[in-house]
């Protein structure tokens, strides 16, 4: 590895040392004169029709300087990473707990806190459907006008009838993963402030600034180019921060108020609001010949998509493009299918889908492994994709595989050791 510059190896990861001796500035490090901070009244019913909002008493507070509901929006009224279908302030209905209804700037975090609970809503709580099954029935409550089906892909390849045919062991389970929160270190955090020079500005912990910039300016009501967000140093993200998080709440309480506004996610905000990894359903059915050789993977793939998109219908059909996992499969037909509920929404999170299909297809052939009376390692050793074959969408490569070779220095590393643990 001598003739490489950078692969192979030992580099200083660029912000260690700033981070590691406490000179890191974080978004919430962030100090201006006259700096607000902002807060967010939340729904706490999954389902519910806003009946009436009443602000005049968090408004008549001393040290309040603005209290926003949905009216109040200079511009457009929702937000999406791929589809907007996400109200910044729920007007007529919320669709999750946690779903924000109004803010606040005031002159202090404490004050800010105390002024929602001045705010007064009226709601009507709505039947929720917190399960696929629920969300998919014929005349459930809908979460969207356009139905509780977000998107339904399929990925076909070869003929899956005739691959079972020719399989001597069938096996075929069901497969559930749970939601999960990403519980980076550092909350989500946003300041925003506009400029003498009329370019709104918004310092955050982000992982994708273009596409913040390109949610923000529709709902200021400003162009593009009159937005400038700059990412700060980002105490963790995994994919969670992909999404607008505060942005937005910051840059509208700086624009009603003219002054900096700095919004932080609490811990128990950031559980209920920010997006998690998809909780999913997987029926599976995989078959090999008495050599464990693949022949056939089917399969359908329902995930939990919360009450919002986020990119979830892209991670969803990922899902069942890799249902099949890093093997030569000769024959594949999944369905995947995204549904909304009246959950916490679901998007971004390291692996994007492939680790729920990972669980299935590998504890597929573990089983088949097992019945067949071949070990783990083999089983995936015959069957690990190589240059030339094709992958569950016909994809061939030719380079950058590097599965085999990993099963092969695993191989390497269990036989130098002996039956007890010890180095022969």
């Amino acid at each position: 590895m001598d003739n490489f510059a950078v692969v192979g190896q030992g580099l200083e990861k660029k912000d260690s040392e700033a981070k590691a001796v406490g000179k890191a500035l974080y978004t919430g490090d962030m100090k201006f004169e006259g700096l607000l901070h902002g807060k967010a009244l939340r729904s706490a019913y999954p389902h519910a029709r806003i009946i009436s909002i009443d602000t005049a008493a968090a408004e008549a507070m001393p040290g309040v300087h603005a209290v926003l509901t949905a009216k109040d929006i200079p511009g457009i009224n929702i937000f999406g990473l791929a589809i907007q279908d996400q109200p910044v302030l729920a007007r007529d209905r919320v669709r999750m707990m946690g779903d924000a209804v109004a803010l606040v700037a005031a002159d202090s975090s404490d004050l800010a806190a105390e002024a929602l609970l001045k705010i007064k809503v009226e709601y009507e709580e709505l039947p929720g459907v917190f399960t696929i099954e629920d969300a998919l029935r014929e005349g459930a409550p809908k979460v969207h006008e356009k139905g509780n089906l977000l998107q339904h892909t399929q990925v076909r390849k070869g003929n899956v009838e005739e691959g079972f045919a020719k399989s001597d062991l069938i096996v075929e389970n069901v497969y559930e993963t749970q939601r999960v929160e990403h519980a980076y270190i550092e909350p989500e955090t946003s300041v925003a402030y506009l400029g003498c020079d009329g370019i709104l500005n918004v310092w955050t912990s982000t992982q994708y600034v273009f596409r913040d910039r390109r949610q923000i300016a529709p709902v200021v009501n400003m162009p593009v180019n009159k937005v400038r967000v700059i990412q700060m140093v980002t105490g963790g993200a995994f994919g969670g921060k992909d999404d607008i998080t505060t942005e937005i709440q910051a840059a509208l309480l700086a624009l009603k108020t003219g002054r900096p506004v700095k919004v932080v996610w609490s811990r128990h905000e950031s559980i209920i609001c920010s997006t998690k990894r998809h909780p999913m359903k997987i029926w599976i059915k995989t078959g090999a010949t008495k050599d464990g050789i693949l022949m056939a993977v089917e399969g359908t793939v329902h995930s939990d998509k919360g009450a919002y998109c986020s990119i979830g219908h892209f991670i969803t059909k990922k899902t069942g493009l890799h249902l099949a996992g890093p093997y030569f499969v000769p024959n594949v037909a999944v369905d995947t299918y995204a549904v909304y509920t009246n959950n916490t929404i679901c998007g971004p999170f390291r692996g994007f889908g492939i680790l729920q299909a990972s669980f299935a297809h590998e504890s597929q052939m573990d089983i088949l492994a097992e019945k067949l009376g071949i070990s783990p390692l083999e089983i995936r050793m015959k069957n690990a994709l190589k240059p030339g074959l094709a992958n569950a969408t016909g994809q061939s490569f030719e380079q950058g595989l590097g599965f085999y070779d990993t099963l092969l220095r695993a191989r390497d590393h269990m036989e130098a050791y002996d039956l007890e643990g010890g180095v022969r």
